[in-house]
Formats: structure tokens, sequence, C-alpha cells
């Protein structure tokens, strides 16, 4: 009914004839929530991911250390495929994991994990991104001895960490950073592309393809990795009005300026990569 004025100022309504089609009740839309193995318990599920190609396995992380990996999805056994000694309190832990393209035959996938390290860069807790290889005789272990670091950087707070891993349609890893956590939000990583690989997304050839570069050198970086030459921070002597040496550039940013890029995705159809920055609790 609508609401109307008449000339003697008494309201008065009339009809919507407008409305007359709608169903006497409405549809139910959005996603409903079913347990898709009621059989398999979990601890701090945090991520879940396939092998590329593979229909029957799922691996699931569990925050406090397990790679899980759930077979035979219509009748679900779980299996630990490895466990790492992640440091776990806040938002620290088990936290990405990624397989190569290539893993059907060369094994290898990539974990982001919070760990308890000693470096050159002190001690405490470090986030860091490792490629692992699968054991040849069971599909179904992973070798532990086998990590390769890759990133390892020491982190002032067990907060805003990122920690999600893709393989682009590029073929390229792509790794998500938090900005340090408090007070280090306040100390601009999200606006300085010359000290350490945070608030960012990065862009990694694991597979040191000809023509990509080493990157700059950093206590965080290893050899282990490739830059591709066309990451957008290459060669680059200036950003936000300041200048420096491009030999101190952190050239594994792809995209910068976040706060805890939490999870992002690559979109099928198009590729673009889609990210969940994490806002603040109050503004």
């Amino acid at each position: 009914m609508f609401a109307t004025l008449a000339a003697n100022a008494q309201l008065q309504r009339v009809p919507n004839t407008s409305l007359t089609n709608l169903p006497p009740q409405p549809p139910q839309f959005g996603c409903t929530i079913n347990n898709a193995f009621p059989s398999v318990t979990l601890s701090q599920p945090v991520f879940i991911a396939a092998p590329p190609q593979e229909t029957n396995r799922l691996f699931i992380l569990e925050k406090g250390g397990n790679i899980v990996v759930i077979t035979n999805l219509a009748t679900p056994t779980r299996t630990v495929f490895m466990n790492l000694p992640v440091v776990s309190s806040g938002e620290a832990g088990l936290l990405g994991l990624a397989f190569h393209p290539g893993y059907a035959t060369n094994r290898y996938f990539f974990v982001f994990s919070s760990r308890s390290l000693t470096t050159s860069q002190g001690s405490g807790l470090h986030e860091r991104i490792s490629r692992f290889q699968t054991a040849s005789t069971n599909d179904n272990v992973a070798l532990t001895h086998t990590e390769l670091p890759l990133i390892t950087q020491i982190d002032a707070a067990d907060n805003h960490n990122g920690g999600d891993l893709h393989f682009g349609p590029d073929g390229y890893l792509y790794a998500s950073v938090g900005d340090e956590g408090p007070p280090y939000n306040g100390n601009l990583n999200a606006q300085i592309i010359t000290n350490k690989c945070f608030s960012a997304i990065l862009r990694l050839d694991v597979d040191k393809q000809p023509g990509n570069l080493p990157p700059n050198p950093h206590p965080a970086n290893s050899t282990n990795y490739f830059i591709p030459a066309d990451n957008p921070f290459v060669g680059v002597t200036s950003f936000k009005s300041q200048t420096f040496n491009a030999a101190n550039v952190r050239t594994e940013f792809y995209s910068v300026g976040y706060r805890n890029p939490w999870r992002f995705s690559f979109d099928p159809g198009t590729g673009f990569l889609f990210a969940g920055d994490v806002g603040p609790g109050s503004l």
C-alpha cells in the first residue's frame, strides 16, 4: 500500500497493484552447509587444496602444524601427510599450501609457515616459504628433510602474516604477506618497498627460468628462486615521492599496500587476482 496526502490533508491508503504477484513465501537463496566428512576429525583447519588434475584426494592444513590428506573421498580416510614444528599462537601457524603445476612428475609442493628460528636476522618468530617433496614410494607421505627455504624473514608479531600461496596462470608462485602486525603496521611497512617483504602479494619464479633475475640481496632471501623480469618493481628508483637505489628494492613485490591479505585466488575465466585484505577492528 502507498500513503497519499488528500486535499483535506487526511492521510489515505491506496492499493499498490505492482505487488500482487509476490509469492506467498519468499524463495530460498544462498548457501547451505553440509558436513562433507562426518567421520573425519580436524583441528583448526585453515586451508584446503588438491594437486593439479587430482579428483580423489584433498589436503587440509591444520594451523597447529599438520598437513592432513583425505583419501578416497567417497569413504574418506584421514592421514597426516606432514607435520611441521610451527609457532601457532595468535594468527601464526601453518598457513598456506600450493602444489607445483608439475607436481605429478616432480612431487614439489610449497608451504607458508610460522617458525621459531635463529637466523642472521635474530632469534624468534620467522615467516617462511619453503619447498618440499613427496616420497616417490608413497604419495601420501611428505619428506620433511627435503625442505628448501625460499624466503625466511623475522617477524615482530604473531598476527598479520598473510600466508596464502597459489600458482598463477603464468606458472609463477604468488604469496601473500601481511604488514608484520602492531606496532609495525604503524611504521609504514605498507608504504615502503626497500624494507622486508611485508604488506604485499609476492611473485616468484621457483623454476629459475632463463631471462629472469636473481633477487636483490637481503638477509631474508635465498638463491632458490628468481624474480620474473616483468615484476612491476624491477629497476624502480622512486616510489611515493622517495628516490632510492634500485638494488635495495624488494623486487619480489607484485602488489603492495596491504594490511593482511589473508586469502586470495585467481579467477579461472579472466586470470584476475582477487585478494581479501583484513580491515581494522574500528575506524
